[in-house]
């Protein structure tokens, strides 16, 4: 009984492919090659799909570049980046001064990979670092005052917890908690040094 299974399984395995051939074959037969008429038709419906998608496509590239250009008014680009990312350009939020185990200071070099330089209100040059996740939301120029966290076992190093802006700046100097110019701070700018760093204002 088995055996006999196998044998109609087998049968199947080679009729099928068979069949399949012969219907194939049928089906060609039954194919006409379109005569000129019927040709000329076909071209002229293709034609006219095309002309047709081709004037949709352009109507809604049309209408949708004033749009985008309403929507993202002012916005593209490596200086659209930076002005994003410049909380000079934010809505006025309250002025942060320093706490305990807290100094400010102002960048003097960038290292890379996370790392700055920075000359601390104390007179100490520290080696600032940005936490992971401060990433992509500030740019820390040369020469811009940030906020730094001190650590208690490691006094040559910090942390970037702020950046501040140029009113910011202002405002500290007039309530008298930074001085006109941070002393030994020999910064330089260089425009190819600039970098981005996320600082989560609404955190703070």
């Amino acid at each position: 009984m088995d055996k006999q299974g196998a044998t109609g399984e087998g049968n199947i395995l080679i009729d099928a492919p068979k069949q399949l051939a012969k219907d194939a074959e049928w089906l060609l037969r039954r194919c006409t090659k379109p005569n000129r008429k019927e040709y000329r038709q076909i071209v002229q419906a293709v034609a006219m799909g095309f002309v047709v998608m081709g004037f949709v496509g352009y109507f809604t590239k049309l209408i949708h570049i004033p749009i985008n250009n309403i929507i993202n008014k002012g916005k593209g680009g490596k200086n659209y980046r930076r002005g994003k990312n410049d909380t000079s350009n934010t809505d006025k939020r309250e002025l942060v001064f320093k706490d305990e185990c807290q100094v400010y200071a102002q960048v003097t070099k960038v290292l890379g990979n996370g790392r700055m330089e920075v000359q601390c209100t104390d007179d100490t040059k520290r080696l600032a670092h940005i936490r992971g996740s401060m990433r992509k939301k500030v740019w820390i120029n040369l020469g811009d005052y940030v906020l730094v966290s001190l650590r208690e076992y490691q006094d040559d190093k910090c942390d970037i917890i702020l950046k501040y802006t140029d009113d910011e700046v202002a405002s500290l100097r007039q309530a008298g908690q930074l001085p006109e110019r941070v002393a030994a701070a020999d910064v330089q700018q260089d425009e190819d040094e600039l970098v981005d760093f996320e600082v989560d204002i609404d955190a703070i």
